[in-house]
């Protein structure tokens, strides 16, 4: 074709294809260095328990806390239903308060609750090293989305539970299941997640410790 028409077809350029620039997923030091860098942490929890000898999963909701403090880090939650509970991990300790009572486990003297309980804390931490030493590790990235796979290593948790498996995008967890030998799962879904949340003093006090016992009733009120 010749003429003013086929000389403005022929003049127009070629379209331009612009490639998405490739995005580096996340490491596994970098993903801990991350956790390892947080003033604190909140969120909303949502536990299902899947137990075979159960038709319908327990459910538990409320809302978790942890705080680094240095080398002794604290994580707090408290379950808002179906009942009121609060567990604290501080230190050597367990502290458990509910509507039975309460209760202290010594995490020396309880080698298997010990293990259980650091895994949690270690992760919040970013410990790499007592997270190596605990379990064999998998990190599976794609972009800041990442899914964390943990299978223990040391007695006697390696009998208790098969493995864990953690996702979330950046520093925000999303998930977390927890499958135990026998094929009993708990599957833990976060939401409003607060990975930069800094504690008062007067909140240290009041979330990482068992609310007050009740007073008890007087013989005239009985």
């Amino acid at each position: 074709m010749t003429g003013p028409i086929g000389q403005a077809n022929a003049a127009e350029p070629l379209p331009i294809t612009v490639a998405a620039p490739v995005v580096a997923s996340i490491t596994l030091d970098q993903l801990l260095g991350q956790f390892a860098g947080m003033s604190g942490l909140q969120a909303s929890f949502r536990e299902e328990k899947h137990m075979a000898l159960l038709a319908a999963p327990l459910v538990n909701e409320g809302t978790i806390y942890f705080v680094p403090n240095g080398k002794r880090p604290r994580l707090a939650r408290h379950t808002a239903k179906p009942a009121r509970s609060v567990v604290v991990i501080d230190g050597s300790a367990l502290k458990l308060a509910d509507d039975a009572g309460r209760e202290e486990i010594a995490l020396d003297k309880s080698p298997a609750v010990r293990l259980f309980v650091d895994s949690f804390v270690k992760i919040f931490a970013g410990d790499r090293e007592a997270l190596t030493t605990m379990y064999a590790m998998d990190l599976q990235a794609e972009g800041q989305r990442w899914t964390l796979k943990l299978k223990p290593k040391l007695a006697p948790l390696d009998k208790l539970i098969e493995r864990v498996e953690i996702a979330g995008d950046g520093v925000v967890i999303a998930t977390m299941r927890v499958v135990e030998v026998g094929g009993d799962e708990a599957v833990t879904t976060f939401s409003a997640v607060d990975a930069k949340r800094k504690f008062s003093a007067e909140e240290l006090g009041s979330l990482f410790s068992l609310p007050p016992k009740p007073a008890a009733a007087s013989p005239a009120a009985r």
